[in-house]
């Protein structure tokens, strides 16, 4: 049985090395396509594939949105390459909880019922805290606040090499064939842990950045909704911007009764490329250079396309 995990990422140094660590515990590759990291990913992940780990890294950076295409490309490059026998989609701060499988991930994936395509898992968010073991670089080791309900969000896994035209959703939350649902299977007792958060600033960079990308792919991609959880946040963050950054509640959070204190078991060992993080550095740097490639791009197509050129001048 042939197990590949895929990802895209954009900008995961402090928590890439752990991620990957932590599933070749369990599976058999990761692939991997960076949209055009600009910190130190792609450094770890050279390292990484430099020490001999089962890592394919594709690099296509991607100044707009299109998540579809994209995670498509990665299910057909995985039974193509890799002859997959199952595919599982995570992002860099997202980890397969295998608590739930005491007989063990390999064998767990042997029992789905062959009448299944896919299978859904469950999120559950872990949220940055002032109990938080700063030193602590293992980003699971690091977070142990849950919310205690599941958030009600999935992320599939799809068989591999089934027939037809298939389809990933934005988000990697489904897989449709020809436009239909693929048959699911959801009595996995496995779980996806989620760090969306590390840092208040971290929270402020994929704001601005996600929908950035969001809004210079256009308007298609808007009405689909994609990245809509961004909105709300950006618009306080550029309208009153000191309700946010002076905002000590914001950076230093308490958890409260909806959250529960629940380790994760971290299984990837210890890391030897992740450094601590300057979340707040980090953020000025990668708004910047994000700002500059779009503006780069922008005046590539003013240079290339006198049509596009005299539209935007007149």
């Amino acid at each position: 049985m042939n197990v590949v995990a895929v990802m895209r990422l954009l900008n995961e140094d402090d928590v890439i090395e752990a991620n990957i660590r932590h599933h070749l515990a369990h599976l058999d590759r990761i692939i991997i396509l960076d949209d055009g990291s600009a910190d130190r990913t792609l450094g770890i992940i050279e390292d990484m594939i430099q020490e001999g780990l089962a890592i394919t890294l594709i690099e296509k950076p991607c100044i707009v949105s299109s998540e579809r295409e994209r995670n498509t490309f990665l299910y057909n490059t995985a039974c193509r390459d890799f002859d997959a026998d199952w595919v599982f989609f995570i992002d860099a701060d997202e980890f397969i909880d295998m608590r739930g499988r005491v007989e063990g991930f390999s064998n767990f994936i042997k029992t789905v019922p062959p009448n299944f395509e896919s299978i859904l898992l469950p999120i559950r968010n872990y949220m940055d805290t002032i109990f938080d073991k700063t030193e602590e670089r293992v980003v699971p080791q690091r977070m142990i606040w849950r919310t205690i309900e599941n958030i009600g969000v999935l992320k599939v896994a799809v068989r591999g090499k089934i027939p037809g035209n298939i389809q990933i959703s934005e988000g990697n939350h489904t897989a449709y064939r020809d436009g239909i649902e693929l048959h699911a299977f959801g009595g996995s007792n496995l779980c996806i842990a989620h760090y969306p958060r590390r840092s208040g600033w971290q929270d402020i960079y994929k704001w601005i950045i996600m929908r950035l990308k969001i809004t210079a792919a256009g308007r298609r991609e808007v009405t689909k909704g994609t990245g809509s959880h961004y909105i709300e946040p950006l618009r306080i963050l550029m309208n009153d911007p000191n309700r946010i950054i002076n905002d000590k509640g914001f950076f230093e959070r308490t958890p409260n009764s909806d959250y529960t204190m629940d380790m994760m078991k971290y299984d990837g060992g210890d890391l030897k490329y992740t450094e601590d993080a300057d979340y707040k550095a980090k953020c000025i740097k990668l708004v910047l250079e994000y700002s500059f490639s779009l503006a780069r791009a922008f005046g590539q197509e003013m240079d290339e396309n006198e049509q596009f050129r005299n539209r935007i001048l007149a």
